[in-house]
């Protein structure tokens, strides 16, 4: 096996004591023909979350490697990736899981690295995603929601599908990313006006080259842990919600130079009309 760092996996925990296990299980069993990293970032968790960390990394020393902070970034207002995992990425590709998520498929690596390796016009490869409850149990959603052929996905139908017609395309346990389109991410989008850190992600992404999309289920997005997504239950926190993303699309509409505008313009429209809802209860 080639001694070179192929592909960097980044993690954020916090507080997820009953999840963590399973997540990081499902990540060092990857079976690969090249080496990759876990960085992991723990933010400052009040449970047992960063000593299972601990734990995992003395018996995978050489593929483990973790930050546990004793204050919590997010509420200093930083981002744990752009500020400490990414510094530390040696891979040319980055993967995302997080502390509640999990990988199940054992040649997820594999099988996205083969399919960027080989569609050099890809910038990222995403795959489909089973939704979970608490207790594992698989949900009937999942990630896509629409029916996609597996294949490339053109950068303006991508817009399209993620602003028009679902709202979330593709969940973040999927997403399988240049490094170097990540580094350009870094450092061009400066300021995150979106509530959420995935979704400027993958349009920046895909604004740089299409996306490759692998029709096998081979992870798991939790629902319902605690998370942000928990909190939008409350319709004051949509409103708040609907507002944010609203700037937030008028901002990137902004960045890609009015390209996708008409799709901009359609999510802008849909988030006003649920906040007049959600107002008018």
């Amino acid at each position: 096996m080639n001694e070179k760092v192929e592909v960097s996996v980044v993690c954020i925990t916090y507080n997820q004591e009953k999840y963590v296990s399973k997540m990081l299980e499902s990540l060092v069993n990857q079976k690969t023909s090249f080496r990759y990293e876990i960085l992991i970032h723990d933010d400052a968790s009040t449970d047992e979350t960063p000593n299972i960390i601990r734990k995992y990394e003395k018996r995978f020393p050489n593929l483990i490697k973790a930050i546990c902070n004793e204050q919590n970034q997010f509420a200093l207002g930083k981002n744990p990736n752009i500020e400490q995992n990414y510094p530390r990425v040696k891979g040319k590709y980055i993967a995302y899981c997080e502390g509640d998520d999990y990988w199940s498929d054992e040649n997820k690596l594999q099988l996205q690295y083969d399919s960027l390796e080989k569609n050099d016009d890809c910038s990222v490869c995403v795959h489909s995603v089973n939704c979970i409850s608490e207790n594992d149990t698989v949900l009937e959603q999942s990630f896509p929601i629409i029916e996609i052929p597996e294949g490339i996905i053109l950068s303006n139908e991508y817009y399209k599908l993620e602003l028009c017609k679902t709202g979330w395309l593709f969940q973040t346990s999927s997403y399988f990313i240049r490094t170097s389109v990540v580094r350009k991410f870094v450092n061009d989008y400066k300021e995150n006006t979106y509530p959420v850190g995935d979704l400027p992600l993958i349009l920046f992404s895909v604004a740089q080259g299409n996306c490759y999309y692998i029709k096998r289920f081979m992870s798991c997005y939790r629902m319902n842990s605690g998370g942000y997504m928990t909190k939008l239950k409350y319709n004051k926190n949509r409103i708040t919600h609907c507002k944010e993303f609203i700037n937030g699309h008028k901002n990137f509409d902004k960045i890609t130079r009015f390209k996708y505008h008409q799709y901009f313009e359609y999510a802008i429209k849909e988030r006003e009309i649920e906040i007049f809802l959600n107002e008018k209860n």
